[in-house]
């Protein structure tokens, strides 16, 4: 009941006022702060001492790919053509880093003696992670090998960005499975309602519109965030109140140039 008050409390105190703000104003003003957010909640997550500060580099990663992922789509809708070769072996050269991100985890998860207890199911994702990785770096291994041999391909383009996009995916599902039982809801329902759509949005060019049209909602899930950690009296690692506080600072200050 409570839970519903302050969502009602607070999806009606945010439509009284909200104004749009435009592109310029959020690439200049709102999307620089909003990447400090993302990387106050990544140095804050890994302060769980069962969350793999090695998954975290490997989301950075996946993010930078997003351009390369555009890139292809524009130059190469249909099929990979040898106009492509530069962007295929750019995503090669940034999943074999991943690969050899993704080995120094396996082999560090070891069964931990301490309350933060690393569960089975994290590191079930991070095994079908690898299957995926494994398939996509394949596959593009044999595409860059026979378009420098002058081999004709046939092989579209969209499956194998969606299939990067499913490396996200997995390591998004993963970094939740890493968190503490005790948190692990909280955090939940603040990475997939806030932070991956943040994450998603920022390399887009109508992401501003994006932010206009759910300013509310993503208020609502970092207000919820803060008041679970902070007012219910949950026993957070040492170190997480200072990034608890400036992701909240840092997004009031964001709210400004909407209300």
């Amino acid at each position: 009941m409570k839970v519903f008050i302050l969502t009602f409390f607070l999806m009606t105190t945010v439509a009284q006022a909200q104004h749009a703000i435009s592109s310029q104003a959020f690439q200049v003003n709102v999307r620089p702060i909003l990447s400090g957010i993302l990387n106050d909640f990544y140095q804050m997550i890994v302060l769980f001492p069962e969350v793999p500060r090695e998954l975290v580099q490997i989301i950075n990663e996946l993010d930078h790919m997003k351009e390369i992922q555009l890139g292809l789509m524009s130059d190469c809708p249909r099929l990979l053509e040898k106009k492509c070769l530069s962007g295929v072996d750019e995503l090669r050269s940034r999943l074999k880093k991943i690969s050899a991100m993704h080995f120094n985890i396996l082999r560090e998860l070891n069964p931990s003696t301490s309350l933060h207890f690393t569960t089975l199911s994290g590191k079930r994702v991070m095994g079908d992670f690898q299957e995926c990785l494994e398939s996509l770096k394949g596959k593009l291994d044999n595409v860059a090998f026979m378009i420098k041999a002058d081999i004709a391909i046939k092989q579209e383009t969209f499956p194998l960005i969606k299939q990067v996009d499913e490396l996200d995916t997995f390591t998004s599902l993963a970094l939740v499975e890493f968190i503490p039982y005790i948190y692990k809801e909280d955090f939940r329902h603040f990475f997939f309602s806030f932070v991956h759509p943040i994450q998603l949005q920022l390399g887009k060019t109508q992401n501003y519109e994006f932010l206009n049209r759910n300013v509310t909602s993503l208020n609502f899930a970092i207000n919820l965030l803060n008041m679970n950690l902070t007012k219910r009296n949950k026993k957070t690692p040492d170190g997480m109140g200072p990034y608890l506080a400036t992701i909240h600072n840092r997004w009031n200050s964001i709210l400004r140039y909407y209300f």
